[in-house]
């Protein structure tokens, strides 16, 4: 056997312990202030409005005794009432927290004659979306979600390695982690590397040093990491700590993996870390999946908006919406 082996859950359970699988998942933290874009500007017209309203009715009872219009006064109200409700209802749906709701996980084994028997478990965080930093990009990126993927659920990989060895006690020995690492990247910012992925030996858990998500496309960090980043760590406080239990760690069965359109998302949903190879520090994984999502959505910009024009803002992108739907809905097929 030359490769990793994903075994079920059932069978490992059977034979071993679950209570490995829960021991080593990864707590994580994660900012409150990880969410959608809000429509900030459909709250500055709600207030806009309200304000206007209430200067209108306080003229209307002040000179009430000079000439007063009941028709005109209730239908400007009506309208006012209306338009405000909308831009408020519009804020309100555009402000969503993204949220850390459960954890997912997979048992790879590895065993040879020569090399000994290593067994990975690779967890999988799920977030309820991921917000692009660019405004306008994220349109574009929900509807890739929506048309190619069939879901807004963002899902993270952080593995664990082990190796087997019989005649100890315990019989696994913990080596580390091996994750996509995010430390020293700008929570908000587009330049980000997928295949920055590093091990740490399993002691640098140790001391509560929890994971924390390193930006928004959910790479992590280390506690001490952010520790040592002040801006980061004050600007998207509070951060809420997950810790997973038998209730929200899950096994990641074959059906639901191809419900979720696993080869569409940009993780190797597979162990990249090989550590009978040795050398485990400098090990490195070059996906040709990890940006796939990118850059079907950089085609899609290309083929319908142009390479000459830059889209920031929400207007630049409005005519093209119905093209770039329809690109996505044909990509499908």
């Amino acid at each position: 056997m030359n490769e990793w082996t994903q075994i079920e859950f059932q069978d490992f359970i059977e034979q071993y312990d679950q209570d490995l699988i829960i021991k080593y998942a990864p707590s994580i933290m994660h900012s409150k202030r990880d969410k959608e874009p809000d429509a900030f500007k459909s709250l500055i017209s709600f207030l806009f409005i309200l304000g206007l309203l209430l200067i209108y009715i306080a003229i209307s009872i002040i000179f009430i005794s000079v000439y007063f219009n009941p028709y005109l006064f209730y239908l400007i109200l009506g309208i006012a009432i209306l338009a405000s409700a909308f831009f408020l209802y519009n804020y309100i749906k555009s402000n969503v927290n993204i949220k850390l709701k459960e954890c997912w996980f997979e048992i790879y084994e590895y065993s040879s004659p020569v090399n000994g028997r290593y067994y990975s478990i690779i967890y999988y965080p799920i977030f309820t979306g991921k917000a692009y930093p660019n405004k306008a990009k994220n349109i574009i990126y929900k509807l890739y979600q929506d048309e190619l993927v069939g879901s807004k659920l963002d899902i993270s990989q952080i593995e664990v390695h082990f190796k087997y060895i019989p005649k100890e006690d315990p019989k696994f020995k913990p080596l580390g982690y091996f994750f996509q690492y995010g430390q020293g990247v700008p929570f908000k910012s587009e330049e980000i590397d997928r295949n920055n992925w590093k091990y740490f030996p399993i002691n640098k858990m140790f001391n509560q040093n929890y994971f924390a998500t390193a930006n928004w496309d959910h790479q992590f960090e280390w506690r001490e990491d952010l520790e040592l980043d002040y801006d980061k760590l004050h600007s998207y406080s509070p951060w809420i700590l997950h810790k997973w239990d038998e209730s929200s760690l899950k096994p990641l069965t074959k059906d639901y993996r191809k419900k979720l359109d696993i080869e569409m998302r940009p993780i190797t949903a597979y162990p990249g870390l090989m550590p009978w190879k040795g050398n485990l520090q400098n090990q490195k994984i070059n996906s040709f999946k990890a940006y796939k999502d990118l850059q079907v959505m950089n085609e899609v910009i290309e083929k319908i908006i142009g390479t000459d024009v830059k889209i920031k803002k929400l207007k630049d992108l409005n005519r093209y919406l119905f093209k770039i739907q329809a690109y996505f809905r044909d990509l499908s097929v």
